[in-house]
Parts: structure tokens; C-alpha cells; sequence
């Protein structure tokens, strides 16, 4: 068994699937359900579906953004992700394009968000978790309605400080989401720090 858990980390599979393991052992499914069970270094996810866990902990990052295929962390937990907020995450955003319950991961709350194929972009792989760029965590942020505005402009202006965001960026996604409120709150997030964009100010 222990052979089968080396495959599967090596194949960055930090999340599996029951057929994923019954492939590599060459096994039927039930006798493969029945090893898993029995191991301490796998948890259930929910049904056919587990993670390996470590002496080091798990990464909830790696975790969630590897339930849902394709999928990104974003949103508030993205901000705790860049440490750009002294707030405490108490719910992990996924974003996808299919629907799925709600998880608890280590008695981490973890939701997934379902967004149109178009408005799907802004995240990139660190380690094995995906993640959104701070400029898409902010734009999904103000799209999506969540976390409060003002946890939103506490990430903006860190990122600022830090010299981590790209307002450019920033507002070619904001653009990019053809959506009118979207575009007009992150324009009230630069006018904040004094910042202003002629391209917002055309679209609206």
C-alpha cells in the first residue's frame, strides 16, 4: 500500500481518487475502498474521493483547489494565501465551473463558487495548489460580493504597499468580467488610494 501512496505523491496527487489507486495496484475498487479505510495517512474527502496526509499537516490549499477539476482558491482565503490581511479566513473560496457541495477539510469549511467559463481565468499553480493572482482574488472579491468591501480595500492597499499587484492588471481583469458594477467598485478601490484609470472611467 505504501508503494501506492509513493505513486501517488510523485504524481503531485495529493487529492485521488479511488480509481486513481485501483489503477496503480492493478485492484478491484472494493478491495482498494477497503486498504484506504484502514490507513491512517488517507482521508475521505466524500465518496471515491480522499488526500493523503503527512506528519507535517496538510495544505489546504493544495486540498481544496484539487477537488473540483479545474479549480482556484480565490477570494478572501487568497488574500490570507498573500498574507495581505490581518483578518482570519473562516471559510475557504473555490471557484470552478461545475457545481459541488460544500467540504470539510480538517475542520476547515471549504465552499466552491461556480462562475461562467469566461470569467474563468487569474490563477496560476504554487506548489500543487491553485490559486488566484491577488489582482483576480480582488476582481472575483468584488464580483462575487464577498468578503465586505472593506476587506477588500484593507488586501488592495497592502498589496500596494508591498509592491505585489499590478494595477494594470488589475483593471484589464476588471474589463475583462463585462460587468458594470464590477468595473465601477474597483474604480471607487483605486480612487481610495488616489489611483485613477482612464479605461475604467471609458467603460462605465
Amino acid at each position: 500500500m505504501q508503494e501506492v501512496l509513493d505513486e501517488l505523491a510523485l504524481h503531485d496527487k495529493t487529492v485521488f481518487s479511488i480509481y486513481d489507486a485501483a489503477r496503480i495496484m492493478n485492484k478491484p475498487k472494493n478491495y482498494v475502498s477497503k486498504l484506504l479505510s484502514n490507513n491512517k495517512k488517507v482521508k475521505r474527502i466524500e465518496r471515491g474521493k480522499y488526500y493523503l496526509k503527512n506528519g507535517r499537516g496538510i495544505n489546504i490549499y493544495e486540498i481544496a483547489s484539487q477537488i473540483v477539476f479545474p479549480s482556484y482558491v480565490s477570494m478572501f482565503a487568497a488574500f490570507q494565501f498573500y498574507s495581505v490581511t490581518e483578518q482570519f479566513v473562516v471559510k475557504y473560496s473555490v471557484v470552478t465551473l461545475r457545481r459541488h457541495r460544500p467540504a470539510i477539510i480538517e475542520n476547515n469549511a471549504v465552499e466552491f463558487i461556480t462562475i461562467q467559463k469566461e470569467r474563468f481565468f487569474g490563477y496560476k499553480k504554487t506548489g500543487n495548489a491553485y490559486v488566484a493572482t491577488i489582482e483576480k482574488a480582488i476582481v472575483d472579491s468584488l464580483y462575487l460580493g464577498s468578503p465586505p468591501f472593506s476587506y477588500v480595500e484593507e488586501a488592495f492597499a497592502e498589496s500596494l504597499h508591498r509592491e505585489m499587484i499590478s494595477v494594470d492588471l488589475l483593471v484589464d481583469f476588471a474589463l475583462r468580467m463585462k460587468a458594470k458594477a464590477t468595473a465601477r467598485r474597483v474604480e471607487m478601490l483605486l480612487r481610495s488610494q488616489n489611483i485613477y484609470s482612464n479605461r475604467l472611467q471609458e467603460a462605465l
